[in-house]
């Protein structure tokens, strides 16, 4: 297996080929993986050599080091390329645009994606390789991933164009020794939501809240709380802006009482990791938001929280059942290949169940496939308390996208983003969004007609 990692100055300035890198190294892997898929043939694309393009994240590294596991199960040779997530970005419309097949396999991050790359033809559907007995192990159940799993990688028609790796999933983290001292339920809506961020605020020891202030990071925040009050980005048809609707005005005011009133100094600078910090470190009570970034809170090294935190699915409403805010990253097959197949193999294996159990386990994700939370073993293998694992399963039970699903989602991220901003600092919710509105109406409108 060649593991070769990309730097900022080697990404833009190598054209449209992934063919070198500064360095290359070899691992092995720490432990072997169960062999999914009983007297499947595994090694029907023996020979064959694919390239796999993924990012950096904590569970595509953790992959790097069982991929000897997948070569000495398939004979396949994996070149795995290390990208930096921004650059990876940039880098893969470059690659596709020129129809190049350089990368046989790419991990694509599908609520910025999706739009994007299944209009441009950027996907290789992958029905007939689901559908195929010959090249999906009898055992794969691509049902187990659930609608959490299954929606971003799905266009409108069914045709499938990505399998599921990791989701984002937001929900929502608290101080549940505080709660109970104050003599809180825990929280499933949002009007408890504030009650709990008030009940709790005692400044400068304790906020109420945490939330992402930085423009374009602040959308999920605003979405989980429109779509918590019963509202959405856009209408069933998605093809009408609802950002002036009530839920989103009144969720928009929330927010920037929330950040405003409640939240340490400096919260408009915040991004995700500046929340995470402030909750580990013990001054934080409330803290919507993904997930995944609990896992310093139960790390006795790092935090002064453990042991002390409750999770739960994000809060809704009388019109909206708490649920889970879902982004999510997954891998697609390079249309313009040349080892389709074999690259399906690699797909089938990386999202087979065995796999995904090591992933979740020691690869810091969370996964979709729904039989592994139902699994005691799970819980015995896991980090994080079952109270993690419990409030993950009942996320994933109701998913909803915590991001538009628009073609041009980073200029919404950016225009809305900065009306949020502007409510933090004071200015009337109502109007903000309606000058964001006119401003995106037309890009939006052109991403429909394309």
């Amino acid at each position: 297996m060649m593991l070769k990692t990309f730097s900022r100055r080697h990404i833009l300035g190598s054209g449209s080929a992934m063919v070198a890198a500064p360095f290359v190294i070899t691992r092995r892997a720490q432990a072997a993986t169960p062999a999914p898929g009983g007297n499947f043939d595994w090694k029907q694309q023996k020979g064959k050599q694919i390239v796999v393009s993924a990012p950096l994240a904590t569970y595509y590294s953790f992959l790097q080091k069982l991929i000897p596991d997948f070569e000495k199960l398939t004979g396949i040779e994996v070149e795995y390329q290390v990208v930096p997530e921004q650059q990876i970005r940039q880098k893969l419309p470059i690659e596709l645009n020129g129809k190049s097949s350089a990368i046989d396999l790419f991990a694509s991050s599908m609520h910025v994606e999706k739009l994007l790359f299944a209009t441009a033809g950027w996907y290789e559907p992958l029905n007939k390789y689901l559908e195929n007995p010959n090249l999906t192990p009898p055992d794969y159940d691509y049902k187990d991933f659930g609608l959490s799993g299954t929606y971003w990688g799905e266009k409108k028609d069914g045709t499938v164009v990505a399998i599921s790796m990791g989701v984002g999933l937001g929900a929502y983290m608290y101080r549940s020794d505080l709660y109970e001292q104050k003599g809180l339920k825990p929280t499933t809506t949002m009007d408890e939501l504030l009650a709990a961020v008030k009940a709790l605020h005692n400044p400068p020891t304790m906020f109420g809240y945490a939330g992402r202030g930085l423009k374009n990071a602040n959308i999920p925040v605003w979405g989980c709380f429109t779509i918590g009050l019963g509202g959405n980005y856009l209408d069933d048809s998605k093809t009408h802006l609802l950002a002036l609707q009530p839920e989103a005005i009144e969720a928009a005011r929330i927010y920037g009482e929330l950040m405003r009133t409640y939240g340490p100094p400096g919260s408009v600078g915040f991004n995700w990791m500046e929340c995470q910090g402030a909750f580990t470190q013990g001054i934080v009570a409330c803290w919507p938001d993904s997930i995944q970034f609990a896992a310093p809170f139960e790390d006795p090294t790092k935090s002064k929280v453990k042991g002390k935190v409750g999770y739960a699915a994000h809060p809704g409403s009388l019109k909206r059942k708490p649920f889970g805010g879902t982004a999510m990253d997954a891998f697609a097959i390079n249309p313009f290949g040349k080892n389709k197949e074999a690259a399906w193999l690699f797909t089938a294996w990386a999202s087979s169940r065995p796999v995904m159990f090591r992933l979740m386990t020691e690869g810091a994700m969370i996964g979709t496939r729904t039989s592994i939370y139902k699994d005691p073993e799970f819980v015995k293998a896991n980090t994080m308390p079952k109270t993690w694992i419990d409030a993950v399963a009942a996320a994933l039970a109701n998913p909803v996208p915590e991001l538009p699903e628009v073609r041009d989602v980073n200029q919404y991220r950016d225009i809305y983003g900065v009306a949020l901003a502007n409510i933090v600092g004071g200015a009337d919710p109502k109007t903000e969004l309606e000058k964001a509105t006119q401003q995106y109406e037309p890009i939006f409108q052109k991403g429909l007609r394309i």
